[in-house]
């Protein structure tokens, strides 16, 4: 190999190609991103419409249906699910892993705007928007002070959120809070009717007088002069003084006549406060791929210069921060990586006592990292718990290949040759082997690069981030190793044998001891295969005690609860009941901040952060930061237990957690979901009750509902087709004149001071809030007559769903359940135990689904289980192609059941789970547990082709290479032992992985001493008895 002799030859420039890595991988450095996931982008378009005021149904049947037609036709198209509630229409459209969702947003944009003609005149324009993990909030503030809502909130978004905006790599800096001002014109209905006035003449007098129109040109004295005629509302008194009609007499009639103006706040069925006080909220988001970590950085460093400006009254109190989290997780990755070094070196340097070749691979493991940090920075990744995770992980594994080179070369420095030749040769004649050795670890990686949906997503970074390091190092061994080599032991005569007499610690004992174990295992061969067998049967027996789950649930400091009182409850009743949970919860002394959301309108459903938002006056959510986890005893999850054993109890008010690690990875907020599919709504909910029962006592299993668990109250107009065409109206307009009556009307908008406000025209209380009043309410007839509702619609009380789900195109309810206690896998089998015998009792046209985690944990295992197989099938190849033999690659393959052992064991001991993590190490495992096989398969065969008898080559080759594959295994398992030790924020996901690969290399690197030659003789034997008997 030439790569090594140039080193050796060309040692200048060498350092200075190690130089140019070092500046340039810094310099990538600073430049990745820095966040928690990679930056996925789900490939999942949403069309959030808004119906002000109209039910659930109503709005499924004239916005929801006809929409879900239209964007399933949309191209590449994978699923439509939607979500109808009261004023809300949103869909959600799932395309295919790969798609281009620029593009395919636009086609929804571009089928929908053909279609949009036919909505409601009332309903607003579909908004079209495609989900990002970037569209989570980096930082999420509370502000409070000694002012009205309206005021603080003019101040938060024209000195703050505009200001946030203009920083680097902030994408959005989203207000909202319960108070927003507008202009309300109540009419008076027996005024106007004094009067003969139609309800229709006030709002088209305020459109018709509140303009500024262009008028032309006038050209005078060789000037161009604008006309413009000015009839904008400049106060409130010019909406008072708008002419609406005229007496008899011709005396005109103002609005002030007939309307009381008032310059109001919006009515909304909305309360939020944190810590207690009403508050005005505020998200920043950030651009795609932007560091997480320096955005949120930049704007608090921009808020603390703000703040010198803004009144001493206004206060920010963060309820969550991203970037703080990130840079802990992150620190926390990166101790374990360079805690793994450290150790591994140590080991080095106890093993060899010897300072220069501990100083070489302190050198080589730095210099790896590095160069990976420009692979990874020309690959557009960031540096996330995976990625980071990944250079954690190959920590132990790149001294690997520098410890073979320094090892050969120590053999030729111990046969007297001088130190350029011994680096020359040492480094050549292990080339092609560690590069071998190498691409059996990197090839297992190269599966995941075809893997798809989430899975894939979120395993690329990591096999990447241990790929690029693993070329790094194999570099570094083929380069900087020898060139440092050639120098540091090139030294005086008797600096060179006490070099010698360093490595001369030979093992000796070790060795010995070791010969006469394997002599033993090579005379009870039955003993040791069957004893094998039988420790990895038991091993396969335990696979159940362990569990499954999708993904560790990571302590994020942050809770989401809900309160859910019956529907019906007003705004008022239901603060009163939050109000006394929220005092359970503040009382806890892990609880850093309470944010409490209760209510929402139609508006804010569709313009929030999707946040885990309430949907109604009944409903309420509770935000919780938790104090740093080094400043708590108990865990998140701990913690909301705790607050749900002292929660007073209320009839028919729920009390629910969510689940914060899926809501953020874009998952189901509940982890276990069954769906239920069928037309009729009533008889789902039947069905749905009937499983909430069945499911109430599994084991583990908490907060059992189903999204169709109440009702609403509602009213009932059935209108008169016949009555109204004798009055000259259809339905639409009969509609039209109640909504606009009881809701109101947006006439027009009053400007003051560079803001817009809506002007709101509707009836007065009195003549709109009681059964009675709705009757009352007239109705202008294109004859020119005004009549009542009553005289052509009957006002019947009913009820009605507050939430519609459907799921391609069908009704859906889901149960769901969050998990307390228990893996996600072994909670689902009983609930399916629960379930057998469901699918039979269910009528014609309606059927059952698992979803929610564990059908996203099921896709995973499937895909992980194919990645594992083919990349299996890839080291053999790769293996049988380096020995040009299909029969000793098939040895060296029994390395890896030898893993599960101890990877069983491993999370036995630990407490983990099966999940995503130890899927990924398991993987991994395959292409690193062959590596030491490969060593002394390869120096045994070397050993029968110089004609030494097969036994004692077997013997001769397992006790060499004892040392480096001790030094190799070991700098491997301290390399990853910090990460399977880690405790604090972000562990969770770190743990699972470090212990799958700490017990599978361990018990691998034990057994192969014995297994693999074992084996290697058993099959050397039937060759040479099958070779005996034909000749």
């Amino acid at each position: 190999m030439q790569l090594p002799n140039f080193a050796v030859k060309r040692r200048v420039s060498t350092a200075m190609i190690a130089l140019i890595l070092v500046v340039v991988g810094v310099i990538s450095f600073s430049r990745l991103g820095l966040d928690l996931f990679p930056d996925l982008e789900y490939p999942t378009v949403s069309v959030v419409t808004t119906y002000r005021g109209a039910s659930p149904e109503d709005i499924e049947n004239l916005i929801t249906k006809p929409l879900e037609g239209v964007v399933g036709s949309v191209n590449g198209v994978k699923k439509v699910t939607s979500i109808t509630s009261e004023g809300t229409s949103a869909i959600q459209v799932e395309f295919e892993w790969g798609t281009n969702l620029d593009f395919a947003a636009q086609d929804v944009r571009d089928r929908i705007g053909l279609y949009k003609g036919f909505l409601p005149e009332a309903a607003s324009d579909p908004l079209v928007v495609k989900f990002n993990m970037a569209q989570i909030p980096v930082i999420f503030w509370g502000v409070v002070g000694d002012r009205s809502m309206s005021e603080l909130k003019t101040i938060v978004e024209d000195e703050v959120a505009r200001r946030f905006e203009r920083l680097d790599g902030v994408a959005a800096a989203t207000t909202y809070s319960m108070d927003t001002r507008e202009i309300l014109v109540d009419v008076n209905k027996d005024a106007l009717a004094s009067f003969g006035l139609a309800f229709d003449r006030v709002l088209g007098a305020l459109m018709a007088g509140n303009m500024n129109m262009p008028a032309g040109y006038l050209v005078e004295r060789h000037s161009d002069f604008l006309v413009r005629t000015i009839g904008e509302f400049e106060s409130l008194d010019d909406v008072r003084n708008t002419i609406v009609g005229s007496t008899a007499k011709g005396q005109p009639i103002y609005v002030r006549d007939v309307a009381d103006v008032r310059d109001t706040l919006k009515e909304t069925r909305f309360i939020g406060r944190i810590e207690g006080e009403k508050a005005v909220y505020l998200m920043v988001s950030k651009r795609s791929g932007a560091n997480t970590a320096l955005v949120g950085k930049a704007v608090k460093a921009e808020l603390e210069n703000i703040k010198k400006t803004l009144p001493p009254d206004v206060k920010f109190l963060q309820i969550m921060d991203q970037s703080e989290m990130i840079q802990h997780v992150t620190k926390g990755t990166a101790a374990t990586a360079w805690q793994g070094g450290l150790l591994a070196v140590a080991l080095i340097f106890f093993f060899l006592m010897n300072w220069r070749p501990t100083l070489i691979i302190g050198v080589a493991i730095p210099l790896s990292i590095i160069t990976t940090f420009i692979a990874l920075y020309f690959a557009g990744y960031t540096l996330n718990l995976l990625t980071l995770g990944g250079l954690a992980l190959g920590i132990g594994m790149l001294v690997d290949n520098a410890i073979v080179v320094i090892e050969n070369m120590y053999r030729h420095i111990q046969e007297g040759k001088d130190a350029l030749s011994a680096a020359r040769l040492g480094a050549s004649e292990v080339g092609m082997a560690i590069t071998a050795s190498t691409l059996t670890t990197i090839v297992v990686f190269l599966p995941m690069a075809f893997a798809t949906g989430l899975t894939g997503m979120m395993t690329r970074g990591l096999a990447l981030s241990v790929a690029f390091s693993l070329v790094a190092s194999l570099f570094v061994a083929l380069t900087i190793v020898p060139a440092m080599g050639s120098v540091l032991f090139q030294r005086k005569e008797g600096d060179a044998q006490a070099i010698r007499k360093t490595i001369g610690r030979d093992f000796t004992g070790a060795r010995n001891k070791y010969r006469r174990a394997l002599e033993w295992a090579l005379h009870h061969r039955k003993i040791v295969i069957f004893g094998t067998l039988g420790v990895f049967a038991l091993s396969l027996f335990l696979i159940p005690v362990l569990g499954t789950e999708f993904m560790p649930s990571m302590d994020r400091g942050m809770l989401v609860m809900s309160v859910k009182t019956p529907v019906g409850t007003s705004l008022e009743e239901t603060n009163r009941i939050v109000t006394m949970i929220e005092s359970v919860i503040r009382s806890r002394p892990e609880v850093q901040i309470t944010s409490t959301q209760i209510g929402s309108s139609a508006e804010e459903n569709a313009g929030d952060a999707g946040f885990g938002n309430p949907t109604g006056p009944h409903e309420a959510v509770f935000f919780v930061g938790l104090k740093p986890t080094e400043e708590r005893r108990l865990s998140d999850s701990q913690v909301v237990e705790e607050i749900r054993k002292r929660v007073p109890k209320f009839e028919g008010v729920k009390f629910e957690s969510m689940d914060m690690s899926a809501m953020m990875m874009g998952g189901a907020a509940a982890p276990v979901e069954i769906k239920l599919f069928g037309k009729d709504l009533a008889k789902l909910r039947e069905i749905a009750d009937g499983l909430v029962v069945r499911l109430k006592d599994v084991p583990g299993l908490r907060d059992v509902t189903h999204s169709l668990s109440q009702s609403k109250p509602e009213y009932h107009l059935k209108i008169d087709r016949d009555k109204a065409a004798r009055f000259g109206l259809t339905v639409a307009q009969v509609e039209s004149a109640v909504q606009t009556a009881t809701l109101g009307q947006v006439a027009t908008r009053y400007r003051e001071e560079g803001e817009e406000y809506d002007v709101r025209v509707r009836f007065k209380d009195e003549f709109r809030e009681t059964i009675a009043a709705i009757r009352d309410i007239p109705i202008s007839t294109p004859m020119g007559t005004t009549i009542s509702l009553d005289q052509v619609a009957d006002v019947q009380p009913g009820t009605g769903p507050i939430q519609i789900t459907r799921d391609n195109q069908s009704r859906r309810i889901s149960v769901t359940g969050n998990i307390v206690g228990r893996d996600l896998g072994g909670v689902v089998r009983d609930v399916q135990t629960r379930m057998k015998g469901l699918d039979e009792q269910l009528p014609a046209g309606y059927f059952v689904e698992i979803g929610g985690s564990y059908s996203q944990m099921t896709d995973m295992f499937k895909t992980l289980g194919w990645v594992f197989l083919l990349a299996v099938l890839m080291v053999y190849m790769v293996m049988a192609s380096q020995f040009e033999s299909l029969k000793h690659p098939f040895i060296i393959m029994f390395t890896i059941p030898l893993c599960f052992i101890g990877v069983v064991l491993g999370l036995l001991v630990f407490g983990h789970t099966l999940n995503l993590a130890v899927g990924i190490g398991i993987i991994l495992l395959a292409g690193v547990a062959v590596n030491n096989a490969i060593v002394m398969i390869d120096y045994t065969n070397q050993l029968r082709r110089d004609g030494m008898e097969i036994k004692e080559a077997i013997l001769q080759g397992a006790v060499t290479r004892l040392r480096p594959v001790l030094l190799t295994a070991l700098t491997t398992i301290l390399g990853v032992f910090p990460m399977a030790v880690a405790r604090g924020q972000g562990a969770e996901m770190r743990s699972p992985l470090g212990v799958t690969l700490l017990g599978g290399l361990t018990s691998t690197t034990f057994l192969t001493l014995f297994v693999i030659p074992v084996m290697y003789s058993l099959f050397e034997r039937v060759r040479f008895k099958k070779t005996a008997a034909k000749n």
